[in-house]
C-alpha cells in the first residue's frame, strides 16, 4: 500500500513538471525571473521528497539517495551563490553529494557490498581536491588522489583477508603516488632510477608473501638492473671515464637480469624453474660482451645472434638420441 501511493505521488509531481516546462516552451513562464532563493527552495523541497522516499521505501533502496543528496547539493550551492563559503565549497558538494550514498550502501552490509568504497573514496578525493585546489599544490594534489584511490583496495583486504588481489591495486597505487612528490625533490634523470626501484618493491612483496610466486621477482630484478644503471650513467665524474662508465652500467643492466634468473635457476629443486639457466647464461654472455666491446656494442647483437645459432647447431649435432644416430646410418 505504501509502495503504491509513492508511486502515486510521483507521478503526479511528474505530471506537474511537465505542464510546468510546457508552459515555459510557451512562454508563458519564464525561469529567469525566479530569484536563486526560489530555485534554492524547489530543489530543498524536491530533496526533502526523494529523502521521506528514501525512508519510506526502505533503507535498502539506495538508489533514491542519489536524487535525494544531489538536489540538496544544488540546493546549497544555489541559494550560497555569490558568498565567500558558495565560491569555496563550489562543485565539491556535488562530488561528495554523489560519494555519500555508496558510503551507506557500504554500511549496510561491508562483507557484500565492499565494492562501494572504490566510487565512494574516489568521488570523496575528487570533492576534496576541488575544495582545497587552491591550498595545495599540483603535485600534493597528485598524490593525494592516488592514495584516496588505492585506500579501499586496503580496507577490502583487511574486511577480508581472502581478498589478497586487492593488495595489487592498492601496492601499485600507492607506489604511483609517491611519484608527484618525488617530481619536486629528485632531478628528472635520478628520478627515472626512483621510479624503476619503486616499482620493484610491489613485486618483491608478492614474491615474499608466499613463494609459489616466483614469478614475482622476474620484473623486480628487471626494474632494480634498469634502476641501478640509471644511476650509474647519472654519476658526475671526469669525461675520460664517461665511456667505461657506459660499459660498466649496460654490463650492470644485462648481468642484474641474468642474475636474477640464475636466483630462479636455484630455486628449481622447489619450483620449475630449470629452464631459468638459458636466459641466464644469456644476460651474463651480453654483459660480458658489452663490457668488452664498449664502443663497437652495435656488434653485441650480431655476435649474441651468430652465437645463438652455433649453439643450437651444436646442440643438436652432438645431443642426439643413441635411436637418432643409427637412422642417420640406416640412411
Amino acid at each position: 500500500m505504501k509502495s503504491r501511493w509513492i508511486k502515486i505521488f510521483w507521478s503526479v509531481l511528474m505530471i506537474a513538471a511537465g505542464v510546468i516546462f510546457m508552459l515555459r516552451e510557451l512562454g508563458v513562464i519564464d525561469f529567469n525571473l525566479l530569484s536563486n532563493l526560489t530555485w534554492a527552495i524547489i530543489f530543498g523541497v524536491l530533496s526533502i521528497f526523494f529523502f521521506l522516499t528514501y525512508f519510506l521505501m526502505g533503507m535498502r533502496n539506495w538508489g533514491w539517495l542519489f536524487p535525494a543528496m544531489i538536489l540538496g547539493a544544488l540546493a546549497t550551492i544555489v541559494a550560497l551563490d555569490g558568498t565567500v563559503l558558495g565560491e569555496t565549497l563550489s562543485g565539491a558538494l556535488i562530488l561528495l553529494a554523489i560519494a555519500i550514498p555508496f558510503l551507506v550502501v557500504f554500511a549496510i552490509e561491508p562483507k557484500k557490498n565492499w565494492w562501494a568504497l572504490i566510487p565512494a573514496w574516489v568521488m570523496g578525493a575528487l570533492g576534496g581536491v576541488v575544495l582545497f585546489e587552491n591550498q595545495l599544490s599540483g603535485s600534493v594534489v597528485g598524490t593525494f588522489v592516488l592514495y584516496s584511490i588505492a585506500l579501499p583496495f586496503l580496507v577490502i583486504y583487511l574486511l577480508d583477508n581472502t581478498k589478497r588481489w586487492a593488495l595489487i591495486p592498492f601496492g601499485a597505487l600507492a607506489i604511483i603516488g609517491l611519484i608527484p612528490l618525488l617530481e619536486g625533490t629528485i632531478s628528472g634523470d635520478m628520478l627515472g632510477m626512483a621510479v624503476m626501484f619503486l616499482f620493484a618493491i610491489p613485486f618483491f612483496v608478492v614474491y615474499f608473501w608466499s613463494k609459489t610466486h616466483w614469478w614475482a621477482l622476474i620484473p623486480a630484478g628487471v626494474f632494480i638492473s634498469i634502476g641501478l644503471t640509471v644511476l650509474l650513467l647519472n654519476i658526475p665524474l671526469a669525461n675520460n671515464w664517461s665511456e667505461g662508465i657506459k660499459r660498466l652500467a649496460t654490463a650492470v643492466m644485462m648481468g642484474g637480469i641474468g642474475a636474477t634468473f640464475g636466483v630462479l635457476w636455484l630455486k628449481r629443486g622447489s619450483y620449475a624453474t630449470d629452464w631459468a639457466k638459458y636466459p641466464a647464461l644469456g644476460c651474463f654472455a651480453i654483459a660480458v660482451l658489452a663490457f668488452i666491446l664498449g664502443q663497437n656494442s652495435n656488434l653485441l647483437w650480431p655476435i649474441f645472434l651468430i652465437a645463438c645459432g652455433v649453439g643450437i647447431i651444436v646442440w643438436g649435432v652432438f645431443n642426439k638420441k643413441p635411436g637418432a644416430a643409427n637412422e642417420d646410418m640406416k640412411k
